[in-house]
């Protein structure tokens, strides 16, 4: 008799966090420890990536969730190097930030935007459904400082932060990805009373409660959404 071909087994669903210090995991609970064994994000367990990696993998235990976080990097090196750093992971899902590192640096918006949109457009091309997310508020000295005591003095800057998240919420809409806006959440907390300014570590840096409120955002986006993948498998659904 004729043995029958063994079935082919499942690739396990990937996911890519591609992005800058915020996505690493600074300074989430576990980061001081991280930086003393030199900069293992595997020990930051309080990141908003930490925190999403173990409820996708209650789901599925087979999920694999890559930390690509590049501290200091600006949207141009994610594009530069989107190939090596995302494409050859074969994702399923990219979850996309960069924009703090090109407010400081001044990278002219344009530039940010062509990058950002490029960046979308090759996760299209690979078949990879992208998520984006805000980052902030920041406290900037030339707009509101939330309160902290030492806010960016960015008087010089061409373009307020608020200008790079209103690109990125743009962009998003234009090329129908998931937005999880983190950046106008924690913005209307304060708003409505809530006391941000001991989440600030710098002026663009949150400590633990960002990140868990990033973490919130990006779990509530993925849990609504009932679009699937190219494998025919639903998004993050419960």
């Amino acid at each position: 008799m004729r043995e029958r071909a063994a079935k082919p087994k499942r690739k396990a669903y990937t996911v890519v966090a591609y992005g800058d210090s915020w996505t690493y995991g600074s300074v989430a609970n576990g980061w001081h420890e991280a930086k003393e064994a030199g900069y293992d994000w595997e020990l930051i367990h309080g990141s908003w990536f930490s925190q999403l990696r173990r409820w996708l993998m209650q789901m599925d235990p087979e999920t694999v969730i890559y930390n690509q976080g590049m501290p200091g990097w600006k949207s141009y090196q994610g594009r530069d190097h989107f190939e090596r750093r995302v494409a050859a992971l074969d994702p399923d899902l990219l979850i996309l930030n960069f924009a703090i590192n090109d407010w400081t640096n001044k990278i002219p918006l344009h530039i940010y935007k062509t990058a950002m949109d490029q960046i979308m457009l090759e996760a299209k091309r690979i078949g990879c459904q992208c998520v984006v997310w805000t980052s902030g508020p920041v406290a900037a000295a030339s707009e509101k400082s939330y309160g902290f005591e030492s806010p960016m003095q960015d008087s010089s800057f061409p373009h307020r932060f608020e200008e790079y998240n209103d690109t990125l919420r743009n962009l998003a809409a234009e090329h129908r990805v998931i937005l999880a806006d983190a950046e106008r959440v924690i913005r209307r907390l304060w708003e409505s009373g809530t006391e941000i300014s001991g989440w600030f570590y710098d002026a663009i840096h949150f400590t633990q409660q960002g990140h868990d409120t990033i973490f919130q955002c990006l779990r509530d986006a993925l849990a609504l959404d009932r679009r699937v993948n190219k494998k025919g498998r639903r998004i993050a659904e419960k």
